[in-house]
């Protein structure tokens, strides 16, 4: 699927709009708390989402997908390695890790 130059600027506004929405709405609910949260759930599901643009899914397959594997393997892979050492390095560790491995696979894939 290729976006011609208008089209992905459009999606990046629109996208961009709904994540001010979604950070509006977790601020007025939760407060400052709210905003972290939903800044997590993003950045945990990120390395998925971007993983997935390896298969031929659509962007809403790829969003869901990558919001479940995001809520699920990686505070997995988190407590884990918690289990180790401080909760706040396993959490930048499996991190770096997931993006490390998301250059990976895009290095490979090229190929």
């Amino acid at each position: 699927m290729s976006l011609k130059n208008n089209d992905s600027k459009e999606l990046i506004a629109f996208l961009i709009i709904i994540l001010l929405v979604i950070l509006v709405f977790s601020y007025v609910l939760f407060g400052a708390i709210g905003i972290r949260i939903a800044l997590g759930i993003i950045l945990m599901s990120l390395p998925f989402y971007i993983v997935l643009n390896n298969f031929s899914l659509l962007d809403g397959e790829k969003f869901v997908f990558s919001a479940l594997l995001g809520l699920t393997i990686f505070p997995s892979l988190v407590y884990l390695l918690g289990l180790v050492i401080s909760f706040r390095m396993a959490i930048a560790a499996i991190f770096a890790v997931l993006i490390i491995l998301v250059i990976l696979l895009n290095k490979i894939r090229k190929k």
